[in-house]
């Protein structure tokens, strides 16, 4: 049997090397989102909350399962999100007064854990919501006729921004600007919807605007460009 020389086996080795150690940090897992309620009480295993449903699984199913069980749902807690689960949850959102959708999201949790529906949002909670979906959209591509979750045309973003602050807006841009008042530039506040001709984007704050531009640089957050008009969608 013959012996592969000295280099060779360095060369070897080497490639090992970086492919074990490349594989190594591809395969790490993603950041996860941060907890939106992290000094509430673990009901049976430390979770993150997560916003689950159907089909979900993990610590966090198993945290709302024993949760629902406090309300007497007799769940078996496996950390598996199944039809007994998912009608556990619509029962109990029903009970609430809250929306019967079966996702146990922001909402669903606070009940859950805390037993009474959240306070109404400040305009700053909203805000932020709107400001911290449009800015994580930043990087993605601009599609004429597109609304995410992948790619978005101008409307499209601001539709779905808007959205995390329980805000549906029309689909066009110009209909997205009429529905709301205008206010001065000098009144121009951060969550305000900017209206160019045929095109809308978000307000940031420090002379920034969020938009889904256009098919060469996508969504971009950058300097207030041209004379937008602004619209109090958030009052």
């Amino acid at each position: 049997m013959k012996t592969a020389p000295a280099t060779r086996k360095l060369a070897t080795l080497s490639t090992c090397v970086a492919i074990c150690v490349t594989g190594f940090f591809t395969a790490s897992a993603p950041a996860q989102a941060a907890d939106p309620y992290p000094s509430a009480p673990n009901c049976v295993v430390e979770s993150t909350h997560a916003t689950i449903q159907k089909g979900s699984s993990g610590s966090s199913v198993k945290e709302a399962q024993c949760w629902l069980n406090k309300f007497n749902y007799g769940l078996v807690v496996d950390g598996q999100f199944g039809t007994a689960t998912d009608s556990a949850v619509r029962a109990f959102q029903k009970s609430k007064g809250l929306e019967v959708d079966g996702v146990v999201g922001p909402k669903t949790w606070n009940a859950l854990i805390y037993g009474t529906k959240p306070p109404v949002d400040s305009r700053a909670q909203k805000v932020q919501r709107v400001i911290n979906y449009a800015r994580a959209q930043v990087g993605k591509p601009y599609v004429f006729g597109a609304a995410g979750p992948n790619s978005f045309d101008c409307s499209g973003l601001t539709l779905r921004s808007y959205q995390q602050a329980g805000i549906m807006l029309p689909r066009y841009s110009g209909d997205q600007a009429a529905k709301y008042r205008e206010v001065p530039a000098s009144q121009r506040q951060v969550g305000d919807l900017m209206h160019w001709p045929n095109h809308v984007g978000i307000y940031a704050g420090n002379g920034k605007v969020i938009e889904a531009a256009n098919s060469r640089t996508g969504v971009v957050e950058r300097n207030v460009w041209g004379t937008p008009t602004y619209h109090r969608v958030i009052p």
